[in-house]
């Protein structure tokens, strides 16, 4: 999806509390100031390095054994192809490769890969419903971060299929916020917050507790609203295309009344 330039401005006078980790929040950042919003960059958590790299470069050592390498975040692909290009690692054959959400395919193409399994969806239901079908018997690698959900390896394994999953990228909550954001935030001068993981929404309310109750929240996903509510805190928009793209066209049609 990308941003209707006729609607250029249509987000000014508006302050946008983004709260992705620094390198992604960079585009989705930009695309809220394309449109005139005043954006507050406060990560709610960070990505870092695995602690431990073994697992990864034994599987990667590997790769001509496994039928899939599945990707379930952009993070996934930056962090293994990294790590390829920094151990000198030039595979001659590669599995098939699955994307989950057409941000994460959009970065395997950044390295040259073509994604053979693109999911428009970001969830891990529908990645699920697509590999399942004919995965008894084959071999899968999940690339994955240090948390979140294990339905996609449980759905797999579930059918007969053999998964490995190597965490490639470490996730952090922040330990508190900015004193500038979140004063800014207390004093309700933050419109939006943009929420863009189940993470990410655990770890706002703990840093924010009711004053994230100040601002209107902008979620990327149901999965990610659902926790929201759990969490006591109602979305005010939810994109329909959970990207970047998505989430900031959510806003903007909430804004327009659409």
């Amino acid at each position: 999806m990308k941003i209707d330039e006729r609607r250029t401005k249509s987000l000014a006078g508006l302050r946008v509390m983004v709260t992705r980790p620094i390198e992604p929040a960079d585009a989705l950042a930009e695309q809220l100031r394309t449109l005139g919003a005043d954006v507050v960059v406060q990560p709610a958590i960070r990505i870092s390095s695995p602690a431990d790299w073994q697992p990864v470069d034994d599987a990667l050592a590997h790769l001509q054994e496994y039928d899939w390498l599945v990707f379930s975040s952009a993070n996934g692909v930056r962090y293994l192809f990294d790590r390829l290009r920094r151990r000198n690692i030039r595979p001659l054959w590669y599995p098939l490769l699955a994307a989950m959400g057409p941000g994460t395919a959009e970065e395997l193409a950044q390295f040259g890969r073509r994604a053979d399994l693109v999911l428009a969806q970001f969830r891990a239901e529908s990645l699920a419903d697509a590999l399942t079908p004919e995965a008894a018997g084959k071999r899968f690698l999940l690339a994955r971060a240090s948390r979140g959900r294990e339905l996609l390896a449980e759905r797999l394994t579930a059918v007969g299929a053999v998964v490995e999953q190597i965490v490639v990228y470490t996730s952090d909550d922040v330990d508190r916020p900015d004193p500038r954001a979140a004063a800014m935030l207390h004093a309700g001068e933050i419109d939006w917050i943009t929420v863009t993981s189940s993470a990410i929404a655990r770890s706002l309310a703990r840093l924010f507790g009711d004053d994230l109750r100040q601002a209107k929240l902008a979620s990327i996903s149901p999965i990610t609203s659902g926790v929201l509510r759990e969490l006591g805190h109602e979305p005010a928009a939810e994109a329909a295309e959970y990207t970047s793209a998505g989430l900031t066209a959510a806003i903007v049609e909430k804004i327009e009344g659409r």
